[in-house]
């Protein structure tokens, strides 16, 4: 009988391991392709996760939105596409946690929102309530803003709000609104100027400068007030499907995860240069722009006490302390500014 080498039972050995194939990542993207969001955060994440894994992932990307905003989750979850990401907003209903971004008065730079947004997650929300099927890469806020009066003269007190008839986004910010005294009209982006230029509202809120031209309503502001913290701040959620997931090899894994959650949060300061672009071109056309007084922040921070209470009721339902969930994400984007 002749010897069995042992290169022989090496090579036997590696050819019954499974092996994990290359992975090719069907996602969506439902922005327009010179979106800041998308050329500056999310495509070169994409072309990060391909460098660091030696090109064994990569990305398609279609070329329209393969489901509506509100539907993304769930088109992941059916395996419509790979992966996507998708204003956290849709998800109240569900995942609760993840409107702590949307909450009045809580936003102080994006870099520094979403950084301590990711650090929020992964200290407190992480393991509870997850998003089903899904592995959830990263979370990202876009530049905030306040109130547009289409009137000259700014906002400059509560009692300036009473039945102020206003356009807002739904959710948590028409909500915040109301409880000002204002008069909402909710809706989706894409028709905001229809109501705005119908003549149907007097003011709008919680739009950023750079939106405002991107809709084409930049024209109809009479004046602005910014207040601390500003009133509303897009965040979105970034994830793959599960089993999408689980076909990469660890070791690609763990090089995806080095890009995506903080690392990828602090592509956030991405917006702030074209933001304060857009704001000097709305003041160099005019329109005054005021921050509100003492008496009229601490109105509003009276006003909002019952929202941040109901998100730490709704959060509680899960297991997470919201009250201190919050108290952390307030205090860590003061640690991100100093480098912490």
């Amino acid at each position: 009988m002749k010897p069995f080498k042992y290169g022989t039972l090496a090579a036997a050995l590696l050819a019954a391991q499974p092996t994990l194939a290359d992975t090719t990542i069907l996602f969506n993207n439902f922005l327009g392709s010179n979106d800041a969001l998308w050329t500056d955060v999310l495509a070169p994440w994409i072309g990060d996760i391909e460098s660091a894994t030696d090109g064994r992932v990569t990305f398609s990307v279609p070329a329209a939105s393969l489901a509506p905003p509100p539907g993304l989750l769930n088109a992941v979850q059916q395996g419509v596409v790979d992966g996507a990401f998708q204003m956290v907003g849709f998800l109240r209903e569900s995942h609760p946690e993840l409107q702590l971004p949307l909450l009045p008065m809580t936003y102080f730079g994006n870099e520094e929102t979403s950084v301590a947004l990711w650090r929020t997650y992964e200290r407190y929300f992480a393991g509870h309530n997850d998003l089903e099927d899904v592995v959830l890469l990263g979370l990202i806020t876009t530049p905030s803003g306040s109130f547009f009066n289409m009137q000259p003269e700014p906002f400059e007190s509560v009692e300036d709000l009473q039945n102020v008839k206003m356009w807002s986004l739904p959710g948590v910010t028409a909500e915040a609104l109301a409880a000002l005294g204002a008069v909402v009209t909710p809706g989706p982006a894409v028709r905001m100027y229809e109501v705005i230029s119908g003549g149907v509202v007097d003011a709008f809120c919680c739009i950023n400068f750079q939106s405002l031209e991107v809709f084409n309503v930049a024209q109809y502001i009479g004046s602005v007030t910014e207040v601390p913290g500003s009133l509303f701040a897009p965040a979105f959620a970034i994830f793959v499907r599960q089993d999408v997931w689980d076909s990469i090899d660890p070791a690609d894994q763990e090089a995806i995860l080095a890009v995506s959650g903080e690392s990828l949060a602090h592509r956030g300061s991405f917006g702030e240069l074209p933001e304060e672009a857009a704001r000097q071109r709305a003041i160099d056309a005019g329109i005054p722009v005021i921050q509100a007084d003492d008496s009229f922040t601490q109105a509003m921070t009276d006003a909002f006490a019952p929202i941040r209470q109901d998100w730490i009721d709704s959060v509680a339902a899960h297991g997470i302390d919201g009250a201190e969930a919050l108290d952390f994400y307030l205090s860590e984007q003061a640690n991100v500014v100093t480098g912490n």
